[in-house]
């Protein structure tokens, strides 16, 4: 594999989401391929470069909180036995840097904060940084759920969560993150929750040509549930404005509805008055009797057995934010009018099989399990509102089933169909993406609980077994 020449030296360019090259002076690539991987290989090694200067930067901000302790000491030195509360120093060195390097101390106190914790808590994370093996955003997920973490834990944190880092975005990675710590430390998972419910609140910010935005800081299964369902009316509402067109072949004549009243709001500003209808009257008001009102939010939660009965309290998943903790979990599943069990790889933890009718509704319920969102690397599109896309065309003889489907959302199914892309399975959930520039791009099916840590079946096996207790049946 060739090498290519950075300003620091001989250095490898890092693809996006785990890219790997290819050679450059192929002789079948077209011209227009050509041009664009040399594009994409300038932009690999720019980010890779980037990346070293950003971990420059955080051993900088260590340095700094360095001479701001230094600067403490020798204050309290000079005022022996007086309490000083006084941040100062702290205040002196962030308010240089913020004029030296015309940025707000508000961010200068992030970049502080996330230097110290990278040189102190997150070397394995500092070297990848500094190889250009993830970014400055994949670094600031990886500490953020790792801070609250025991030391002892955050070694095999970090080892855990790195390894999913060659091939995410830095947003799947802060919820692979997430679910990683959880699982390592399930305590601090109930605990921040606690932390974070008693911050709930509504705020309003003002803001341009007569808008003004409204915030709701509440739990997370709530806040998915009423997204979900404003969402479902809107799209409901849509449905509702188009039944009556008439289609040319079906005995219309065309269009008959007035211009003048038909509906066209994206569907951004349906959610947006649909939730104005429901605060302040209690009902979507938009076209009356549209049946809007029948509509309920669907949330979709990843709930480990052993947590579902009570025997253990491993996190549970809320598709589309992350960990919850176990008790709220079982709420939710308690008032669920309908389950589907998931029969899951003991190893690979690839959704296998899906308990549920009818037949014809299974393998999509199944796809829907395992990748959870849009698999272009990347997108994060929800697979409820995505299409189960033939790897191999069924034109060609591809199979309708697991191995040869995956979930994309519209944009990227239009995409993958228009151009060169290509896609394979390799097996376990994981997918392999081949640009029209010959990159490959692997992306691995979103974690579950279990298949990032040690699954249960292991603690099983490891459990002491006293052959007097029997078997036991």
């Amino acid at each position: 594999m060739k090498e290519s020449q950075s300003p620091t030296g001989p250095h490898r360019p890092v693809s996006f989401s785990g890219g790997e090259q290819v050679p450059r002076e192929a002789a079948d690539l077209d011209p227009h391929w050509k041009d664009l991987s040399l594009i994409v290989e300038r932009a690999e090694q720019n980010r890779a470069e980037m990346a070293r200067l950003h971990a420059d930067r955080a051993e900088l901000c260590a340095e700094a909180l360095k001479l701001v302790a230094l600067r403490t000491a020798q204050r309290h030195a000079a005022r022996p036995g007086r309490e000083i509360g006084d941040t100062i120093p702290l205040r002196e060195v962030m308010a240089e840097l913020a004029c030296a390097l015309r940025v707000g101390e508000r961010t200068v106190s992030i970049w502080l904060g996330d230097g110290a914790a990278l040189v102190h808590n997150f070397p394995a994370t500092l070297e990848a940084l500094r190889t250009g093996r993830i970014d400055e955003r994949h670094a600031s997920a990886i500490i953020d759920a790792g801070m609250p973490l025991d030391e002892a834990i955050r070694p095999h944190y970090e080892e855990l969560v790195l390894t999913r880092a060659d091939v995410a975005t830095a947003p799947e990675l802060r919820e692979i993150a997430r679910v990683i710590a959880a699982h390592l430390q399930p305590d601090i998972t109930e605990q921040r929750q606690r932390d974070a419910l008693a911050q709930r609140q509504v705020k309003t910010y003002a803001l341009q040509d007569g808008l003004s935005r409204l915030l709701l800081d509440a739990p997370a299964a709530l806040v998915q549930g009423i997204f979900e369902r404003v969402t479902d009316m809107a799209v409901a509402l849509n449905d509702a404005d188009t039944e009556g067109d008439g289609l040319e072949g079906d005995g219309a004549e065309g269009d008959e509805s007035d211009p003048e009243e038909r509906d066209d709001r994206t569907l951004d500003q349906r959610r947006a008055d649909i939730m104005c209808d429901l605060l302040l009257s209690g009902a979507p008001a938009a076209h009356g009797d549209s049946g809007l009102a029948a509509i309920r939010a669907t949330v979709q939660v990843t709930i480990p057995i052993l947590t579902l009965a009570g025997l253990d309290d491993a996190p549970a998943i809320l598709d589309g934010h992350g960990p919850i903790d176990a008790e709220t979990a079982r709420i939710l599943a308690a008032a669920a009018e309908s389950w589907q069990r998931v029969m899951i790889h003991p190893v690979t933890a690839e959704p296998l099989r899906l308990d549920s009718y009818p037949p014809s509704k299974r393998l999509r319920r199944l796809l829907d399990a395992r990748d959870r969102c849009c698999r272009w690397p990347g997108c994060r599109r929800q697979a409820r509102r995505s299409d189960a896309d033939h790897t191999i065309a069924f034109s060609e003889g591809g199979k309708t089933h697991a191995g040869n489907l995956e979930i994309l959302c519209r944009r990227h199914h239009r995409l993958k169909h228009a151009s060169p892309w290509v896609i394979e399975h390799l097996g376990g959930g994981t997918l392999l993406f081949t640009s029209p520039t010959r990159r490959k791009y692997r992306n691995d099916a979103p974690p579950v609980l279990e298949a990032v840590t040690e699954p249960p079946w292991a603690r099983l096996l490891a459990t002491p077994y006293d052959p007097a207790d029997g078997a036991g049946f």
